[in-house]
């Protein structure tokens, strides 16, 4: 049996959506800060803040180094692209991305965001069970998420699959962390919640977007 193809500079994938749509999935390189600012701005106001909990109107230059610039270990990030009409270029559609926490190594903070012209496609279920495998073959057992508690059905869900959580207030409505176990079998549960879930990636990217207010 071949062995899996391991996760570095040379990685990808290609994958076909629902709508017949093929990406291409690889790990983010420094040159996609410009590629990643347009797929911010691509992102409503409404999927901005349930990313960032916040009204963010455009990630500055030191958060796009912090998001392109990453060792590909604890602070991974997979993009999705899509070839130009020419063929001669790639539009990024997605990200997935996982950070691993200093003072629990088994524990990464994990996010998928697609842009709005590609929801409802499956990609985000694509990005999100790669990242899973990624994440499970550098050791983490557990990504972590937030959600708005005003979200009941996904405070049902976090409930019903028995994720640990705990309750935190945030400066625009209290919010639930969770941490919900990737392992094979799960690995469907866990994308569906990174999807729906409203996230931030880590202190550092909040205190990062909060100076660009």
């Amino acid at each position: 049996m071949a062995r899996p193809h391991p996760f570095d500079a040379t990685w990808k994938k290609e994958r076909t959506l629902k709508d017949g749509t093929r990406v291409t999935l690889r790990p983010i390189r420094r040159e996609d800060r410009d590629a990643l600012r347009r797929g911010f701005q691509e992102l409503s106001p409404e999927g901005r803040y349930r990313r960032f909990l916040s009204a963010v109107t455009e990630p500055s230059e030191e958060t796009l180094t912090y998001l392109t610039d990453v060792d590909q270990k604890d602070h991974v990030a997979i993009v999705a692209a899509i070839d130009s009409l020419d063929l001669k270029d790639e539009h990024g559609v997605g990200v997935a991305r996982y950070i691993r926490l200093r003072d629990d190594p088994t524990v990464a903070e994990a996010a998928v965001t697609v842009v709005d012209s590609m929801q409802n496609k499956g990609l985000g279920g694509i990005l999100g069970d790669e990242l899973a495998k990624i994440a499970r073959s550098n050791g983490i057992r557990y990504f972590r998420a937030e959600v708005l508690t005003t979200n009941q059905p996904m405070c049902q869900m976090l409930e019903r699959i028995g994720a640990r959580t705990t309750v935190r207030a945030a400066p625009l409505g209290d919010v639930i962390v969770f941490d919900v176990a990737i392992d094979p079998s799960s690995f469907a549960i866990a994308t569906q919640i990174l999807r729906a879930a409203a996230t931030s990636m880590t202190d550092a990217l909040r205190r990062l977007v909060s100076e660009e207010k």
